[in-house]
Parts: structure tokens; sequence; C-alpha cells
């Protein structure tokens, strides 16, 4: 993993961490099926202007439209509408300690399925990554499920949020194995075009007609879509182009890092000592998932 690949994979958590606080003021009046419907379609707006103004991408969608359906659909489309499914009964912190199940779902198909061998150092760094997320949310957990009615009617949104993990891993391990040899314009764009086609009906079915939407309503969704999904898919591409697919979907072990403290700064949340201690162990599990040398990155380029 080189300096570049580090410095990818981190400014992706970036991103992807400021979905949280995009999510926090547009679904309220948007409602959570109906934003996630606008997200991708803004996001495969985005990557229109990538088609419209290069053959080559053109081309590439042309040529690999049947992978890049599948693609799309396990990587966008279907988690996305689960994910919101999930969320109007699942706490934010359960659902990001499921979402932390991401990179091992990754390495189990890509070992399973694609002779894909994980070092005994990863498995045990994505174990204590996964720790560490518990961690990082134990008090919101805990406080949250307390105040639930019932227990089991919860495991039916969980096993949504899982399903829609499972798409996650499998659309990664689907790019590294099948679309290598695609650029990852072509692959993102694909994806998500054809996933905002899909997702149409539903948002046009799932938008509050007649209800006023604020405008940071709407700068939400539109940045959630462009920055947060469509550029940010972009660097994920490359990125399990680069290092693998399990290495890169442990980007999930770090976002929530990002999303607390953004949550500190913008949202004037609690920054308490499970945080802390949270973030620190998920950091030293995400080194040793990646299998970094400090050694090597101060070489690399």
């Amino acid at each position: 993993m080189t300096r570049r690949d580090l410095i990818t994979f981190f400014a992706l958590s970036f991103m992807w961490s400021l979905s949280f606080i995009f999510y926090r003021v547009g679904v309220p009046e948007f409602g959570s099926i109906s934003f996630a419907s606008l997200r991708v379609l803004f996001a495969g707006i985005t990557m229109l202007v990538f088609v419209l103004f290069n053959s080559e991408n053109r081309r590439g969608i042309r040529e690999r439209w049947k992978l890049l359906t599948i693609v799309g659909l396990f990587s966008t489309a279907i988690p996305f509408v689960l994910f919101s499914f999930s969320a109007q009964s699942v706490n934010a912190g359960v659902l990001a300690v499921l979402n932390a199940s991401v990179p091992m779902m990754s390495g189990f198909i890509a070992s399973t399925f694609f002779n894909d061998k994980l070092a005994k150092k990863q498995i045990l760094g994505l174990v204590i990554g996964v720790i560490g997320v518990f961690i990082l949310m134990s008090e919101n957990f805990f406080a949250e499920q307390e105040q639930a009615l019932d227990l089991s009617k919860a495991l039916l949104p969980m096993g949504y949020a899982l399903l829609g993990c499972v798409g996650y891993a499998t659309g990664a391990n689907i790019t590294r194995n099948y679309l290598d040899d695609l650029a990852p314009i072509p692959i993102t764009a694909g994806s998500i075009i054809i996933a905002s086609v899909v997702m149409l009906p539903i948002g046009l079915y799932e938008f509050p007609y007649g209800k006023s939407i604020s405008l940071q309503a709407w700068g939400s969704v539109i940045c959630i879509g462009v920055f947060s999904t469509a550029i940010a898919l972009i660097f994920m591409n490359q990125l399990i182009k680069n290092i693998g697919p399990m290495r890169a979907t442990s980007i999930t072990l770090v976002i929530p890092i990002f999303a607390i403290f953004f949550g500190y700064i913008l949202l004037d949340e609690a920054l308490d000592i499970f945080a802390i201690v949270g973030s620190v162990v998920i950091l030293f599990g995400t080194y040793l998932s990646l299998n970094l040398s400090l050694k090597g990155l101060v070489k690399a380029k």
C-alpha cells in the first residue's frame, strides 16, 4: 500500500463521514427512502458529465454494462434501500457497528470464492477494529437499546442492514476480480447511472409532495449525491483496484471516527471517553488489517 493509497483511504473516510451530517439535515424533511433515492439520482446526474464528454468512458460502459448493472445493484441501489428501511427503526450506533462488518464479509467472499487469502495479521486487525467500533458507539448503543420495546422487532431491520453490507462486499469483489481492466470512472459512472435508473421510480413514489423542503435539506441531498457518492465512489473503485476489496472496505471501521468528530464540531454533539478509546482501538485495528509497514510508507510515493 503506497502513501498515495493511504491518503486516498483517509480522504474517502472524510468524504463518507460527511454523509452522516447530510443525513441529519436532509432525512427529517425528505424521509429516509426518498433521501436515499435522491442521493443516487444526483450521483447519476453527476456521472453523466463524465460519460457525455469522454468517448472512452462510454465505450467501457457499453462493453461491460452487464457486470456494471450487477455492481450498481449490489453496491448502490440495494444497500441504500435496505439501509433506509433499517434506519427507520434501528439507531445510528447499531447501524455503525453493523456497517463495520463489511470488510469481514469482503474478506470472507474474497477468500472463499476468489482464493484471495488473508494474513493472520489482517484478520486480527479486522476483529480489533470491530471491537473498537463497539467501544466507540457503546454509550449510545446501550442507552438507546434500553429504550427499545421489543428486541425481536429490531432483528428484521438489522437483517436488512446486514444484507446491505453483503451487497457492498459483493460489489467490491466483483469490481476487483471482473472489472480490473476497466478504469475507475467508467466503473463508477456505469454502476451509478444504472442504479439511478432503478431508483428513479422509488424516488418519484416516495417524494414528499406538497411539503416545503428547505434549502439546507436540498443542499444536503445534492452534496451527498455529488461528493459523498459519485466522487467518493471513483476514489473507492481506484482503491479497490490498488489494495483489494477487503482492505478497501476496511474504511467502514474508520468512518465512525470522522462522523463523531464532525458531530462534535458541527452539531455540538458530546465527545466522551468511549469515543477517544474506541478511536484509538479502531486505528490500531485498521493499521493491522491494511497490513501496513511504516518503513514502507516512508519510502513509498
